[in-house]
């Protein structure tokens, strides 16, 4: 498949309870275990994922964003994705996703 050889970096800051995770690359079934795996959610309030690098996303990626939503969700925190590009936008469109978590830009 065409997506073997693609990537994925997560750089994370903390600050105050605010865990930022800045993506670059994809989110496909070969990625993505790495993105659940690295972030840790312990003493986080807010989870931002800044996806102004991410070149796409598989539905393994949009199924790990539910996965640390609810996560956020049961813990009485927040989650949200910015700089989403419009062609991120355009497949999260396609599936409902815009509804379901914050998209701001």
């Amino acid at each position: 498949m065409e997506f073997e050889n693609k990537t994925l970096n997560i750089e994370q800051t903390v600050t105050n309870g605010v865990l930022v995770c800045k993506l670059t690359g994809w989110l496909d079934p070969n990625t993505t275990p790495k993105l659940e795996e690295e972030i840790n959610l312990a003493g986080v309030n807010e989870l931002v994922f800044d996806m102004q690098n991410v070149e796409y996303v598989f539905s393994a990626g949009l199924r790990a964003f539910l996965y640390f939503e609810k996560m956020m969700k049961a813990s009485g925190g927040t989650m949200k994705l910015i700089n989403v590009s419009d062609f991120i936008k355009s497949i999260f469109e396609m599936v409902g996703f815009q509804e379901i978590i914050e998209n701001t830009k």
